[in-house]
C-alpha cells in the first residue's frame, strides 16, 4: 500500500532531501583556533625575542597557508603547495634543533 508521496504507508515522515550543494569550509573550527593561537604565540615570540618559538609557530602558519594556496590556484599550482609543505617541515625541525642546541 502506497501513501500520498509514493512511499510505503508505514513511514510517518517525509524523507529529508539531501542538500548536495553544501560547501565544505576551508578550515575546521579546530584549525581556526589553532591558527589564532599560533598567531598570538608568534607575536609573543617576536616581542620576547624567542626565535625558536617564532620558527615553531611560523611553521604551522606556513603549513596551513598551503591549503589556501591550493584553493586559490586549484590543481594548477601544486608545486608551490608542496614547496610550502616542505618549508614548514624544515622550519619545524629547525625550531626543534634551535631549542636543543
Amino acid at each position: 500500500m502506497k501513501g500520498p508521496f509514493n512511499m510505503p504507508g508505514m513511514r510517518s515522515k517525509i524523507p529529508i532531501e539531501e542538500n548536495n550543494n553544501k560547501v565544505e569550509p576551508t578550515f575546521s573550527n579546530g584549525e581556526k583556533a589553532g591558527m589564532a593561537l599560533s598567531l598570538v604565540l608568534f607575536l609573543f615570540g617576536l616581542s620576547d625575542g624567542d626565535l625558536p618559538l617564532c620558527f615553531f609557530t611560523a611553521s604551522f602558519l606556513v603549513y596551513e597557508f598551503h591549503v589556501v594556496l591550493k584553493l586559490a590556484r586549484g590543481n594548477q599550482d601544486w608545486f608551490m603547495s608542496n614547496l610550502l609543505k616542505g618549508m614548514s617541515i624544515a622550519m619545524f625541525i629547525g625550531s626543534i634543533m634551535m631549542v636543543l642546541l
